[in-house]
């Protein structure tokens, strides 16, 4: 009997532990917050893509910019928090751009990961010898994200103008995967990609034209889609009008959404676009990805200028919490970028 009692008392002890260890675990977050403040990285890098990678490492992948004087087509940065970044390397080297392809036109890049590959999706200027051609979307593949990439070869889908740019590449619940596009006031198409991710297959449909609605003329001019699947909604995240400072221009740029129940729409727009736009620090934020801490919280990635410095530093590296109210996305609750410090921010578990 005594036996009997005292293996009871053993195995309840062992429950008590085990209970006590599973809640511990549920009840503290998986990490701790990262504190930041905007920017987050202080050097051009307009039109930011992001993945996490195999080896716990964010990669985001900018339009070209200028390293120590040089042109850099598709930069690489990388980082362990989603904070603090660092330049690791470019898609291509000026050697190693593709002979159809333009450098000093590399813009906008996207990255997913398929089949054990990154691909990196990427606007530029074709070249091959017809006048008629204008700017095109291309495709490199490598094993890890730091690359070697090859390219394709050759233009997935191409333009007179400039409205085949901005490519963002969506891969559904089904398995289906989806390359959306679109500028030059044109807009914003999507076209099934094929199984490996070379080619468009079947009819281009348009899910976002320009002027659809905005406050003070944003949507004039749609680009930069980026989609999002969420409680049975796909969020097309989407910016305009004018994204650039230079001669003559001054940016006119801010972020929109629209959602649908399909990723080829139709898509309604939010009636309160744009959801981020200027403040008293920082101008014309915009072409925006999204990115999930590992608490499961939704981030968004963007450029912008910093008013303190905008002649300087050119489109900084940004980041914001992404809210949700009434099944849209809410960013510093209307107010723009935030300026001061973030107490909350991304939540990252210890690397080992």
């Amino acid at each position: 009997m005594r036996v009997r009692k005292l293996a009871i008392g053993i195995v309840v002890v062992l429950i008590a532990i085990a209970v006590t260890i599973w809640w511990s675990f549920i009840k503290e977050p998986q990490g701790k917050p990262v504190d930041y403040t905007n920017p987050i990285y202080h050097h051009d890098a307009p039109d930011p893509t992001i993945i996490k990678a195999k080896d716990g490492y964010y990669y985001a992948i900018t339009t070209q910019s200028e390293y120590n004087g040089k042109l850099v087509a598709l930069p690489i940065i990388r980082s362990k928090d989603l904070i603090h970044w660092e330049e690791k390397g470019s898609v291509f080297t000026g050697e190693q751009i593709p002979s159809w392809a333009t450098l000093g036109y590399m813009w906008a890049p996207h990255i997913t990961y398929h089949q054990g590959k990154y691909y990196v999706y990427y606007s530029t200027k074709v070249n091959d010898g017809d006048p008629l051609k204008g700017m095109g979307i291309g495709v490199a593949v490598a094993d890890n994200p730091m690359g070697p990439y090859k390219d394709k070869g050759s233009p997935l889908v191409w333009g007179t103008g400039f409205e085949k740019i901005d490519p963002y590449v969506f891969q559904d619940d089904n398995g289906k995967r989806y390359m959306y596009w679109g500028s030059d006031r044109q807009p914003i198409y999507v076209q099934q990609l094929s199984d490996d991710g070379m080619s468009v297959v079947g009819e281009e449909t348009a899910v976002m034209s320009p002027g659809v609605q905005s406050r003070e003329g944003y949507d004039y001019l749609v680009e930069g889609p980026w989609v999002m699947n969420r409680n049975g909604y796909y969020y097309l995240f989407y910016s305009g009008d004018y994204c650039c400072q230079d001669s003559g221009h001054n940016p006119h740029y801010a972020v929109m959404v629209a959602r649908s129940k399909s990723p080829t729409g139709p898509f309604e727009a939010y009636p309160d676009n744009p959801i981020l736009e200027k403040n008293n620090s920082f101008l014309a934020p915009g072409h925006n990805a999204t990115i999930q801490d590992d608490a499961g919280q939704d981030w968004m990635l963007y450029h912008a200028y910093d008013l303190k410095e905008t002649s300087s530093s050119g489109r900084v590296l940004m980041i914001d919490r992404i809210k949700w109210k009434d099944d849209w996305p809410v960013i510093n609750d209307g107010n723009g970028p935030t300026s001061t410090l973030q107490t909350d921010g991304p939540v990252i578990k210890q690397r080992k």
